[in-house]
């Protein structure tokens, strides 16, 4: 089993954030579905109806007024190969202000919750 210390030295050398707050879960779900390198900050620039595919993590982008950061992550490159988001800004931190989709935990291929 793996320990939250493990985890946060294989997190830091592979230069994904270590959450302040968390479990050994949190520590994992990061190592497995996290990509090295800033997050996106995007917002809508156009609606994500326009993917019929409802199993499509776009559909995690509800608002055109909101501001999203995602992590660095294949989710992340999924959203903005759709080309129906505005990339603002790589960070590897979200800013107050923006609304955080974290990569979904479901094994089952949903995307279905979003933090915020």
């Amino acid at each position: 089993m793996a320990t939250k210390a493990g985890l946060a030295k294989q997190l830091r050398s592979r230069g994904i954030p270590v959450p302040k707050d968390g479990k050994v879960a949190d520590y994992q779900h990061r190592l497995d579905t996290w990509l090295p390198g800033k997050g996106y900050v995007v917002r809508l620039a156009k609606p994500s109806s326009r993917i019929g595919d409802l199993d499509h993590p776009i559909h995690l982008l509800k608002s055109k007024q909101d501001v999203y950061w995602l992590p660095n992550s294949e989710m992340a490159q999924q959203i903005v190969g759709t080309r129906l988001v505005f990339v603002l800004d790589r960070t590897t931190e979200p800013s107050k202000d923006t609304v955080i989709i974290d990569t979904p935990r479901v094994s089952d291929g949903s995307h279905n919750g979003a933090d915020s």
